[in-house]
């Protein structure tokens, strides 16, 4: 009998590994499917122009042009699959797959761009500046979803906090403005009211999942629906009938003194709006205290295995309080974004399911916060694609290109792009000894 069970373990492993191997030939297969197609796209579009266009030092001004055709592109595309897929199946389950998967999904975005403008130039700075700043709400989420779940909470109410933090922004900007008449002013106050309001919405459901040890799902559908339930009804009632207080100053785009005059990445990274420049300091600020500090250290343990965290001193509760509540105070960022700096007021369920795009950019990039981000940027991306193609006049239903970024979701929830282990006790109630 012993030997039995000594031996248990060990057909585990040797399962788990079977399956990761299976994966790994699977997604290889997959991938290199995706090269051949690539390779099929690319006969039929030699003929067909391709030019991008680059500002060099600012928007309007010099440009860098590149012209090719978009068949050059799909072969381009086709080579980065067939490479990722080769790599895949000759290392197997040992290939950290992920940051390759961009050598596949970069060239295919691309290609697929040319080939739905049909030879229309294309000014690539403002696609991708836009893509940084429609994915900011994005990543804002995935990172807060990475907080809470590092420490073992699930948070699906990030949908409904980023509303509350869009609704506040908007009404406390308008109200100040009316007082003070500062713009300025009026901005700072209305998204530190955002952050505070959404992040003492995400206590409540720490209170909830934690306290009384509420299903955290269930807590999190409740906080959606009673977001969408309350800004909807003032909304309607108050807003509509009371212009002026739902009118906030807009947050305009702000140039980085040296960082900006760089060639071609000056105007893409550095003439962006403030949001943006936070972002980037957020994501590397959580990426060092989660990987490189005694804080991240505990956040991990809470989430994989809180009683050995608790046996060893650490307050798991309390750490899980804490990531709840810095969840919602970067979720109420995200939604002040969405009022000040994109359509300049509240709209009624305006956040438009960003915060499930958020968890699956988390899920994409394997809760860290670099992957989420890039995840993120796939989003953002196909927005900024389909605003253009719209204003070009580009054949496709707009509602097609709109569909994309929630097709791409359930993708990424469903697994299809992998398999990947997120936190072991997230979700799960923990009592504190």
């Amino acid at each position: 009998m012993s030997a039995v069970a000594a031996a248990a373990p060990i057909s585990g492993e040797g399962l788990a590994a079977r399956r990761a191997l299976r994966d790994a030939r699977i997604r290889g297969v997959v991938i290199g499917l995706a090269g051949l197609l690539a390779l099929l796209l690319a006969s039929s579009t030699f003929g067909v122009p391709a030019e991008f266009m680059l500002w060099i030092h600012e928007q309007g001004g010099d440009a860098a042009t590149i012209e090719t055709t978009v068949g050059v592109l799909w072969v381009t595309a086709a080579i980065g699959s067939g490479i990722v897929a080769a790599l895949q199946l000759i290392r197997g389950a040992s290939l950290r797959w992920r940051p390759w998967l961009f050598v596949v999904i970069a060239p295919w975005l691309l290609a697929l761009f040319a080939n739905l403008l049909g030879g229309k130039a294309a000014i690539l700075t403002n696609v991708i500046a836009g893509s940084l700043e429609l994915a900011f709400p994005i990543s804002m989420a995935a990172m807060a979803g990475i907080l809470s779940e590092r420490s073992g909470m699930l948070n699906i109410a990030l949908e409904g906090k980023m509303l509350i933090g869009a609704f506040t922004a908007s009404v406390v900007s308008s109200l100040v403005f009316i007082a003070t008449g500062n713009a300025l002013l009026a901005t700072l106050v209305a998204v530190v009211a955002a952050m505070a309001v959404a992040g003492l919405t995400g206590l409540l459901l720490a209170w909830l999942g934690i306290r009384h040890k509420v299903d955290q799902i269930i807590a999190g559908t409740v906080i959606n629906i009673g977001a969408v339930g309350i800004t909807n009804f003032i909304f309607l009632r108050v807003l509509q009938h009371n212009t002026e207080y739902n009118a906030p100053p807009s947050v305009e785009p702000m140039r980085l003194p040296l960082l900006a005059d760089l060639p071609v990445i000056g105007p893409i990274l550095f003439s962006s709006k403030p949001y943006v420049y936070v972002g980037y300091i957020l994501v590397i600020f959580l990426t060092y205290m989660i990987y490189r500090t005694r804080w991240g250290l505990r956040l991990r343990a809470s989430g994989e295995k809180p009683a050995a965290a608790g046996t060893v001193g650490i307050n798991v509760l309390a750490i899980r309080y804490r990531a709840i509540f810095f969840a919602g105070l970067i979720t109420g960022l995200a939604g002040s974004y969405l009022s000040l700096a994109t359509s300049g007021s509240f709209q009624m369920q305006m956040t438009a399911g960003k915060g499930f795009i958020g968890l699956a950019a988390m899920i994409f990039g394997a809760w860290q916060p670099i992957g989420a981000f890039f995840a993120a940027l796939v989003f953002g991306f196909s927005d900024a694609v389909s605003s253009l193609l719209n204003i070009l006049g580009v054949g496709v239903a707009p509602q097609l290109l709109a569909s994309v970024p929630y097709v791409v979701t359930i993708i990424v929830v469903a697994g299809v792009v992998g398999r990947v282990r997120g936190p072991a006790s997230a979700g799960q109630p923990y009592e504190q000894g």
